[in-house]
């Protein structure tokens, strides 16, 4: 299997290196509009790096995309390359609007052609722990939550503000592990444009309450943070990371039993972002879409992003649906 890379960034550099770990896999080119990288990267990695992503889309040797471009640009390249016959792996979020979202799915199921997204939480082992513990119900019903995702200031000329960059990550843990919430109520302070701290309140159907926050104004010193807690019947679990000073995230996983001492969990290290680049390749493999990392939940997450915000906006209860 052929496959090209549209992005030359963080995500691009680390989804090559994953791939390379894959059997009968080959990268045959990278896009991106760098000039300057293009040929940087062509010394240090030995692979073709172009700067018209053309040269990618209308090459009928390669049978797959993995786009990891900016939010904004998802649209254009994820429907090009599916035009061109070819499967799609897109970063998360899938998109910044609704409609844009829902027609990529579309012209994806016309065309025939597998379309997964980078869901990132859904394979990092640590979240997995949590949602295959409050499956379980080995704590009980959930009864509340608290998740969030704290950043010093970013670059906001191709990003988003925090409530969809980072909230993004965690509104598809909560869906895929409760559903979707029924209503949402929101607030913030905001610092100036696309720069806020807001908290989030969702609302569910069983009584489920929970709160998800998340900030990208912190100090310059403070380390990218995030973490779930899950208050259950009969204990807690929560799960919780900063990004140390060698780029990678420090995680504690802890369990608090009804009674008794609390108990840190030793779970196993995996790398998420090869485990997604291997479930798509599967599932190009095989002819079929993995759920896990369905455009569906994709949409869903963003759907909740985008209700977060309209509520923020208005000042009053959403409702979803």
């Amino acid at each position: 299997m052929k496959l090209g890379i549209l992005g030359a960034g963080s995500m691009g550099s680390e989804h090559f290196n994953c791939y390379k770990g894959i059997p009968n896999i080959e990268v045959s080119a990278i896009y991106t509009r760098s000039s300057e990288k293009a040929k940087n990267l062509t010394k240090k990695l030995g692979v073709k790096v172009v700067t018209d992503f053309d040269e990618i889309i209308n090459d009928n040797a390669i049978d797959a995309v993995d786009i990891c471009l900016p939010t904004y640009l998802h649209k254009k390249h994820v429907i090009a390359a599916l035009q061109a016959d070819k499967h799609v792996f897109c970063e998360t979020p899938i998109a910044l609007d609704l409609d844009e979202a829902i027609e990529m799915q579309g012209i994806a199921k016309k065309k025939k052609k597998i379309f997964m997204i980078a869901l990132l939480m859904r394979n990092v082992a640590e979240y997995r722990t949590v949602k295959k513990i409050i499956d379980s119900k080995e704590l009980g019903k959930s009864l509340t939550f608290r998740a969030y995702r704290f950043s010093k200031p970013y670059p906001i000329e191709h990003y988003p503000g925090p409530v969809i960059e980072l909230l993004n990550f965690d509104f598809d843990f909560l869906n895929w592990t409760f559903g979707l919430p029924n209503s949402i109520f929101s607030s913030r302070i905001v610092k100036e444009e696309r720069h806020e701290h807001a908290t989030i309140i969702l609302k569910y159907n069983n009584g489920l309450l929970g709160l998800a926050e998340t900030s990208n104004i912190m100090p310059e010193s403070f380390p990218f943070s995030a973490g779930i807690r899950i208050i259950c019947e009969n204990g807690a679990i929560e799960t919780f990371f900063t990004i140390g000073k060698n780029g990678y995230p420090d995680f504690k996983t802890i369990k608090y039993p009804s009674q008794g001492n609390p108990e840190e969990l030793d779970i196993e290290n995996i790398n998420p972002y090869e485990e997604e680049c291997k479930l798509f390749v599967e599932s190009v493999n095989k002819g079929q879409e993995n759920d896990l990392l369905s455009a569906q939940a994709a949409i869903d997450a963003i759907t909740i992003c985008l209700k977060a915000k309209e509520a923020l906006e208005k000042g009053k209860e959403v409702f979803i649906g």
